[in-house]
C-alpha cells in the first residue's frame, strides 16, 4: 500500500513540476554562446503560447534582440539536406542567398518566444522578405548571428499585425556578410474574409513572364521544410493542426518555395552577379500542400530581374520577386 502512495504522489509531483515548468515565463537570454537547443527553443514557445498577452494599443512594444555571439559554421548536414530539398543541382559555388535564413531561423523563433514579446505567433503567416548577401559566401565559414524585432508593430488595412524581424550575420572580422528583413503577420481572428479594394500592385501589368520550370511540392514538404529551420508551426505540418487555424490543409512555408525559386533561377544562369546582392520577395497567398506551382522570370524586365511562382494553372501569384544588385 505504502507503494502505491509513493507511486500516486510521484505521479503528482510530476505533473506538478510540469505545470510548473510551462507556467513558467519563458527565459530567453540576450546572449547566446551556442545555438539553443530544439527542446529549449519547443519550451520558451510553449511557454509563450501559454502567457496572457495583450497587443499594446499604440502597437509600440519594447525592443528585443538575441544573438550568437560565438562563430558558428553551417551544419554541413542542414545544409545538404537544404540543397537536395529544394532542387539545387550539385553544390553551389556560392551559398544561395536564402540559406543563412535557415541556419538563423531557430534564433529568429526564440526573440518571438521572449516574454516582452506581445503576441501569439502561432499560426501566423509571413507577408515578405528581403535578403542581401554583401559578398560571395562560402558554405564552410565561421559567422555570427544577431535576430532583432522592430518594437513598432503595424497594423495594416485587414486589421492584421505586421511584425518586422531582422536578421544578420557577420564574419571573423566583424563585418556584415548578409542581412535579412523579414515581415510576420499575426492574424486578426476577427476580421471579414475576402473582399476590400484591390491594391495598386495588384492593378499593375506584369511584365511578360517565361516558364523557368513546374514545381511539384509534396506532402511533407512542410515537415521536411521544418526540420530544417525548426519552424514546426502547426499550419505546416498536418491536416489536423493546419485547421485549428483555418487551413484545410497544411500549407507551405514560404521561405520554402522562395528557395525553390532561386534555386530555378540559377540552374537557368540568373545568378548573382555583383555584390550587394538583393532579393526581394512579397508572398501573395498560401499553397496548401501537396501541390504543383510555376516558376516564372521575366528576363527583359530592367533594372531588376522580375520573377514570380505562380499556381498551377498559371492564372494567380503565390510569390512575386526581384533580384538585382545595388
Amino acid at each position: 500500500m505504502d507503494i502505491c502512495y509513493i507511486g500516486v504522489a510521484g505521479v503528482i509531483v510530476c505533473f506538478a513540476a510540469a505545470v510548473w515548468a510551462l507556467k513558467t515565463p519563458p527565459q530567453v537570454p540576450r546572449q547566446l554562446s551556442e545555438w539553443p537547443s530544439l527542446g529549449f527553443l519547443y519550451l520558451q514557445l510553449i511557454r509563450s503560447a501559454l502567457m496572457r498577452k495583450r497587443a499594446p494599443k499604440d502597437m509600440k512594444g519594447k525592443p528585443i534582440e538575441v544573438s550568437l555571439t560565438v562563430p558558428a559554421r553551417f551544419d554541413a548536414s542542414r545544409y545538404a539536406g537544404f540543397l537536395k530539398l529544394v532542387g539545387c543541382s550539385g553544390l553551389p559555388d556560392q551559398v544561395p542567398i536564402c540559406y543563412p535564413f535557415i541556419e538563423s531561423f531557430r534564433i529568429s523563433m526564440l526573440a518571438m518566444s521572449h516574454r516582452d514579446f506581445p503576441f501569439n505567433v502561432l499560426g501566423a503567416v509571413l507577408a515578405r522578405n528581403t535578403s542581401t548577401l554583401y559578398r560571395k559566401l562560402a558554405a564552410d565559414e565561421a559567422l555570427t548571428y544577431s535576430v532583432s524585432i522592430d518594437p513598432n508593430h503595424v497594423k495594416n488595412s485587414k486589421g492584421d499585425t505586421e511584425i518586422a524581424i531582422v536578421s544578420t550575420a557577420a564574419d571573423a572580422s566583424g563585418s556584415k556578410v548578409w542581412e535579412n528583413s523579414l515581415t510576420v503577420i499575426v492574424i486578426n481572428p476577427k476580421r471579414q474574409r475576402g473582399g476590400g479594394a484591390k491594391t495598386a500592385e495588384a492593378t499593375q501589368e506584369s511584365p511578360k513572364r517565361e516558364l523557368l520550370a513546374e514545381l511539384s511540392l509534396p506532402a511533407n514538404a512542410g515537415r521536411a521544410f521544418g526540420a530544417l529551420t525548426g519552424d514546426r508551426n502547426p499550419i505546416h505540418m498536418h491536416a489536423l493542426t493546419s485547421q485549428l487555424f483555418g487551413f484545410k490543409k497544411p500549407i507551405a512555408h514560404a521561405m520554402y518555395i522562395v528557395s525553390r525559386l532561386e534555386a530555378e533561377l540559377a540552374k537557368k544562369g540568373y545568378t548573382i552577379k555583383s555584390y550587394p546582392a538583393v532579393f526581394e520577395t512579397e508572398f501573395k497567398r498560401p499553397t496548401p500542400l501537396p501541390n504543383k506551382l510555376q516558376a516564372t522570370v521575366s528576363p527583359t524586365a530592367q533594372p531588376s530581374l522580375q520573377c514570380a511562382v505562380l499556381t498551377r494553372d498559371g492564372e494567380k501569384e503565390v510569390i512575386v520577386g526581384r533580384l538585382y544588385s545595388k
